[in-house]
């Protein structure tokens, strides 16, 4: 956590230092990111850098919980966007598509956390990240199941774990150009993102879905 120093300026200010931070750490990566950088772009010395982070890792610690902030936020404000399951999967979907347009560094940073060489931060951040999308997607299957939507004999737990990786997978496709190319494979070129979001969509009906 950032130095009291920190949270004692202004809301505004913060925001700019740690979108800052977020764009340096996306574009070099963890160990390449230079603190200098981000003092100058952000318009501050270096020693008042350190006065409101101790190191590097702090600085990059609170990036990602800014982002960890965000995507909970995003998540929570889909639960209650429909009494129809998969209307609320469709919504979070769009919401990623939207995020990864608006906010393709922050993703950056949730993705650099897949190299072995950042073990030490995902042993301190995983469990929180991946807790966002387990806590979302079993309410809605649990409500699924509550309102008739999704079949009782669903196994929860997997049906959950599948439609976070589906999820994991389309966000990082819209920012990893391997990705990209491996979406642009699979599906020849033929769909659009929101065009794959309601075939995604349909096949969870088709799957989770109650017998009519």
């Amino acid at each position: 956590m950032a130095r009291g120093t920190f949270n004692r300026i202004s809301p505004e200010k913060q925001q700019m230092i740690l979108s800052i931070a977020t764009k340096e750490f996306a574009k070099n990566g963890y160990y390449k990111a230079n603190i200098n950088t981000i003092a100058s772009k952000a318009g501050i010395s270096i020693g008042a850098m350190y006065k409101y982070f101790s190191s590097k890792e702090e600085l990059f610690c609170d990036t990602l919980e800014m982002g960890i902030g965000v995507l909970n936020e995003t998540f929570m404000s889909r639960l209650d966007k429909s009494d129809d399951p998969f209307e609320k999967i469709k919504s979070i979907f769009l919401a990623a598509l939207h995020f990864s347009k608006e906010n393709p560094q922050a993703l950056q940073l949730y993705m650099s956390l897949l190299s072995s060489s950042m073990d030490s931060f995902s042993k301190k951040y995983a469990k929180t990240i991946e807790e966002v999308g387990h806590t979302f997607f079993k309410k809605i299957v649990l409500d699924g199941i509550a309102s008739g939507h999704v079949h009782p004999d669903v196994d929860i737990d997997a049906a959950n774990y599948f439609l976070d990786n589906n999820l994991m997978m389309f966000s990082f496709s819209q920012i990893s150009l391997y990705l990209k190319i491996r979406l642009e494979t699979f599906l020849e070129g033929r769909k659009t993102p929101e065009e794959l979001i309601d075939d995604t969509v349909s096949i969870c009906r088709k799957i989770f879905g109650a017998k009519p």
